[in-house]
């Protein structure tokens, strides 16, 4: 079977279930017929650290060695390591690879994917969250009453906390039907708190709230015949515009219509998340879990892809934040907080600094907000780096780290 990839940098709306499919190949015709689809998507993310490790274990199995090793190297510096998030496969327990695990080739792979897996730390903790159990997906800062707010997926409720971590509830939990809480964000100039709810049994919502008071302002909600499973992030254009990921589309909330309604829908998005506009509020960056991040533009609704340089990748980005030209992100698949240098067209990524990856402090970051000249980020979902009993959330300078 022959995969074709679309054209203008987008990816097969088959992704997932052709990844599954490469895993489990074991015959020479699956390797094969997955290699095709492994080495068409390359084309247009060729920086991709699931692909490549995947075009490396479909070559040992055919026994190309010597490809195997190239790509398995490739494939470790760009983040397949051994902390990859929701991947059981590896290096060291990946059976595709017995066959030359003793082999000096195979230990170099190794010492490169220790130096990969080597912990940075650059950030700080900004404060931290007694509640260990609170589970939050979004944070989002309010500049007017200097105060955060972060939303609990396991406690459906959003709590205010300043800045040393004294936080009180502000939506008690189930408070108007409020189910698991993913993005949210502050329009400071509205005084109103959006935020993304979703539900296995219930159909996704958005919700409208007054930051005086927490009041419900308004909820949105899709048909019931509608195939979205869940709202992920939100962004705030300054007319008072919505936008919202989710899945393989786009939604918007206009401030002239105040009614939920489709932007973009396109078949070959595998996962939106983070979303975010450009200082000139004409462009929409979004990121794509399993693929990367495309440029929208919001008059044409026009979309592209963003290309990069190599040694890095921007696969498995949750939160993403647009400042001066480049993109924080909260890359938690291979467990870094990164900032992307965009060039001047907003099209490439030159390079990428890290400013945190696999330290002691790192469990499952989801989402950040920039406030002054830091970029803060929930570190910690689960309270149990560093043995802290609470959730952690950290703060990175703007300024390069190098």
């Amino acid at each position: 079977m022959i995969f074709s990839i679309p054209a203008s940098g987008q990816v097969d709306g088959n992704y997932r279930k052709n990844l599954k499919k490469a895993y489990a190949a074991s015959s020479v015709e699956e390797c094969q017929s997955s290699l095709t689809f492994c080495n068409e998507v390359l084309k247009s993310v060729p920086h991709h650290p699931v692909v490549n490790y995947l075009i490396a274990r479909l070559n040992a199995q055919l026994g190309n060695n010597k490809i195997a090793i190239q790509q398995l190297i490739k494939a470790t510096k760009l983040g397949y390591t051994t902390k990859l998030l929701f991947n059981p496969i590896h290096h060291l327990n990946d059976p595709a690879f017995d066959s030359f695990r003793s082999e000096k080739e195979f230990r170099e792979v190794l010492r490169i994917l220790k130096q990969a897996e080597k912990p940075i730390h650059n950030a700080q903790i900004a404060f931290t969250i007694s509640d260990k159990t609170l589970n939050p997906e979004g944070i989002t800062y309010d500049p007017v009453e200097k105060m955060f707010y972060l939303g609990s997926l396991s406690k459906n409720k959003i709590i205010k906390v300043d800045h040393h971590g004294n936080s009180i509830d502000f939506i008690k939990e189930g408070q108007d039907g409020l189910k698991s809480v993913y993005g949210i964000h502050v329009d400071p100039v509205r005084r109103t708190l959006w935020v993304c709810s979703n539900s296995k049994s219930n159909r996704p919502e958005i919700f409208k709230h007054t930051l005086s008071s927490g009041k419900l302002i308004k909820k949105y909600a899709l048909p019931i015949d509608s195939n979205i499973r869940q709202f992920n992030d939100l962004v705030i254009h300054s007319n008072g515009d919505i936008y919202i990921s989710g899945n393989r589309s786009i939604y918007t909330i206009p401030h002239s219509s105040d009614n939920l309604e489709l932007f973009l829908r396109e078949e070959s998005f595998s996962g939106l998340n983070g979303i975010t506009l450009t200082k000139d509020e004409q462009t929409l960056y979004v990121a794509d879990y399993l693929i990367g991040v495309y440029k929208v533009d919001i008059k044409t609704k026009s979309f592209s892809l963003l290309s990069n340089e190599p040694g890095f990748s921007m696969f498995g980005i949750d939160g993403l934040y647009f400042k001066d030209n480049i993109l924080y992100a909260v890359q938690d698949a291979v467990n870094t907080i990164d900032r992307f240098i965009l060039n001047k067209e907003g099209t490439h990524v030159n390079g990428c600094e890290v400013f945190e990856r696999n330290s002691k402090y790192l469990h499952f970051p989801t989402t950040g907000v920039i406030v002054d000249d830091y970029f803060y980020f929930i570190a910690d979902t689960q309270g149990k780096g560093d043995k802290l009993e609470g959730v952690i959330v950290m703060k990175a300078p703007l300024k390069s780290i190098n």
